[in-house]
């Protein structure tokens, strides 16, 4: 009688594999719902400000892009380009100095921008290679390409990140990679899907990177004034 007892109080077969199914269907929806939890803590977290001050080795870098220094500033080619950057809707600084060897031991000047918020750079003629072809000389966002050569084709952004010492590819600016962190790229305001360090840095083009939340206003333009 006893055998026959606790036989009964078991669960039929179906009963026991619905069970099993119940338990198992919460289990994924429970992991599924901490994976929607995780996400969503870790897109509320805003994202680190980077430091990314002018190197210490800008010739060495300059080469590594493909750019040949000088000694002084040529004007056979002559053009501007502008570049924004913001990491959650903060600004960037692009600083003054990239491409430029600031601790040269004569040709370099330096002086206080107007608004003594940085340092801006020129050069005259130094004793040894100071300067490349695609630099900036202040803190303004403003690229630079001073070439010896005439008709020089259009440099690339990759080149000029590669004088930054900072990653540019079509997964990554600096640290910020896709897809943890949002990167977004706009020419003259236009959102551009290719590859980044392919940008040319055509006269006057506006390059705006947008990591992470996005400014209010996408810069789509700068005013070159009488910059060619």
């Amino acid at each position: 009688m006893a055998t026959a007892s606790a036989a009964s109080h078991e669960p039929a077969p179906r009963t026991l594999g619905l069970m099993q199914g119940n338990v198992q269907r919460g289990a994924v929806c429970a992991a599924v719902l901490c994976a929607v939890v995780l996400v969503a803590a870790c897109a509320a977290q805003p994202l680190a400000q980077p430091s990314w001050p002018a190197p210490s080795d800008p010739m060495a870098l300059a080469a590594q892009a493909g750019l040949e220094p000088t000694d002084r500033e040529y004007l056979m080619t002559h053009t501007h380009s502008h570049l924004d950057v913001s990491v959650d809707g903060k600004k960037v600084v692009v600083p003054s100095g990239i491409g430029i060897d600031i601790e040269a031991a004569a040709g370099v000047q330096s002086t206080p921008s107007l608004d003594g918020t940085s340092t801006e750079y020129y050069v005259t003629i130094c004793g040894a290679p100071c300067l490349s072809p695609l630099h900036t000389h202040d803190a303004s966002g403003v690229i630079h390409t001073e070439s010896r050569n005439p008709h020089e084709n259009p440099y690339t952004l990759g080149q000029f990140f590669t004088e930054w010492g900072i990653r540019l590819d079509d997964s990554c600016v600096g640290d910020f990679c896709k897809p943890n962190a949002s990167v977004v790229l706009y020419l003259d305001g236009k959102k551009y899907d290719g590859n980044p360090a392919e940008i040319q840095l055509k006269s006057h083009i506006e390059i705006a990177i947008v990591i992470g939340k996005p400014p209010a206003v996408i810069p789509d333009h700068w005013d070159f004034g009488e910059l060619p």
